[in-house]
């Protein structure tokens, strides 16, 4: 059995989208984009909205109670727009659930329901605190054109949540949707058009018009990611009764029992068709991240790890080449100097095959990390990923030094601290997982792993 050297964070799902600010200062309101639409949210009464602490976790848009911060508030919230793939929100919930069911059990779905500002419907889902994850949280979900908004609220225990969870209506009461930026981007025409024949089905104008408007607006990325998506998108959802099969999605009803199951279809040559497409792309538009890391995951989705590598070392090598001309989504700058975007973006592709805990995964978890490390040797993130990889491993004198390294290279970070009391542990050197802890609390006094440090602190008393 694995020995998990692995620092929980927040409630995870498969995400993408950017947060921009509507003034120059921190402000009570803020826009989303996701690559199919966006929306405007604003701060409940004493709170705030920041658009630059959650950077680190991908979490361009974060929510906290004023006096704290994101880092040590009790309670917290972020928004984001789902990934492309996922258009209903009924679907993109099971399949969100499905994941999370062995780290959160099984949730108490719509507590609460309602209409968001400008009348888009929304629900809320509860997912308590279990023995195997502390946090108390509910998610608020909504379905816009096309897409699906979520807004998750995070406590770090039950009452601070019984305190703080009404927030996240309020938050949810004001949102707003926002039109994609390819509106206002060359090719609008193009996309005002696709939007419509989507919402009419009329599925045989479709790729003539993609066709043309790749022909007529070559300049314009959004015409090869817009096609790319609508072909990745061809998967057929097949909901049904039958028991679920590997890869499925389990469907339960109100009291927990075996309901059915979600289970997608997709073509090869679909698939195949949207890889060529943003491999074309990638040549064409080299300096839009966005559309390599949109390449690296449909490889990723279609079980092609050689080629997901592949594609993630091209983007490395341009990237380091080209630091200061690149972009993201809708071809806005980078959120973050390069050298500390890619590895965050390497970061989550590795945590995608760490989740499956299996030898065979693990190994490309390492792999990824392996090119972090390689490619960005001043960042501390493929350090832990590594540590982590030898700590699953038995490894424990390789994870203490590539922990001991992330630690060199982020010393105002607790978490490798924490982690390096965990190793030491194992290694049954009591004196240096004492000296970790003490020095992780010294960091962090009142901070997110403080409790942790000093639990663990009595616990070697008895030692």
């Amino acid at each position: 059995m694995k020995t998990k050297i692995w620092i929980c964070g927040f409630l995870a799902l498969a995400m993408s989208s950017i947060c921009t600010l509507l003034a120059e200062e921190r402000s009570p309101g803020e826009i989303v984009y996701g690559p199919k639409a966006g929306f405007n949210i604003s701060a409940p009464e004493g709170w705030v909205v920041d658009n630059e602490s959650g950077n680190g976790q991908d979490l361009p848009c974060v929510l906290y109670p004023k006096g704290s911060s994101w880092r040590d508030g009790k309670t917290v919230m972020y928004a984001k727009v789902a990934s492309p793939q996922w258009e209903g929100v009924n679907t993109f919930v099971a399949w969100a659930i499905q994941g999370m069911k062995a780290k959160h059990g099984t949730p108490k779905e719509k507590i609460a329901s309602g209409k968001t500002k400008d009348g888009h419907d929304y629900f809320i889902n509860e997912y308590p605190a279990t023995k195997t994850y502390s946090q108390w949280e509910r998610v608020g979900y909504v379905q816009l054109p096309q897409a699906v908004a979520y807004i998750v609220l995070s406590s770090r225990d039950q009452a601070s949540y019984q305190k703080d969870s009404g927030a996240l209506e309020k938050v949810l009461k004001t949102l707003v949707y926002v039109e994609p930026k390819s509106e206002t981007a060359s090719g609008q025409e193009y996309a005002h058009r696709y939007r419509q024949l989507l919402d009419q089905h009329a599925e045989r104008q479709i790729e003539p018009l993609l066709t043309e408007w790749r022909e007529k607006a070559p300049d314009d990325p959004d015409a090869w990611i817009t096609s790319a998506n609508y072909y990745f998108n061809q998967r057929q959802t097949n909901i049904s009764t039958k028991k679920p099969g590997p890869g499925d999605i389990t469907l339960t009803d109100k009291k927990g029992k075996l309901a059915g199951s979600i289970s997608f279809e997709q073509e090869k040559a679909d698939m195949k068709r949207a890889a060529d497409l943003l491999e074309e792309a990638t040549t064409k538009f080299p300096d839009h991240l966005d559309i390599w890391c949109g390449l690296a995951f449909m490889y990723q989705e279609s079980g092609n790890f050689d080629n997901e590598l592949s594609t993630l070392k091209k983007m490395v090598a341009y990237a380091r080449e080209h630091p200061a001309q690149l972009k993201w989504l809708k071809g806005e700058p980078l959120n973050e100097p390069a050298d500390k975007f890619v590895p965050a973006k390497l970061h989550e592709y590795g945590l995608y095959y760490e989740k499956k805990e299996n030898p065979e995964d693990d190994k490309r978890w390492y792999e990824i990390a392996t090119l972090a490390i390689e490619q960005y040797p001043n960042d501390p993130q493929g350090f832990k990923d590594a540590a982590g990889y030898w700590a699953d491993i038995g490894e424990w004198q390789k994870a203490r030094e590539s922990f001991e390294k992330a630690h060199q290279l982020d010393p105002k970070s607790a978490a490798p601290l924490i982690a390096l009391g965990q190793i030491s542990v194992e290694m049954k050197d009591f004196v240096s997982a004492r000296k970790y802890y003490e020095d992780a609390l010294k960091l962090e006094p009142n901070g997110q792993y403080a409790q942790e440090a000093k639990e663990r602190l009595r616990r070697l008393k008895s030692k």
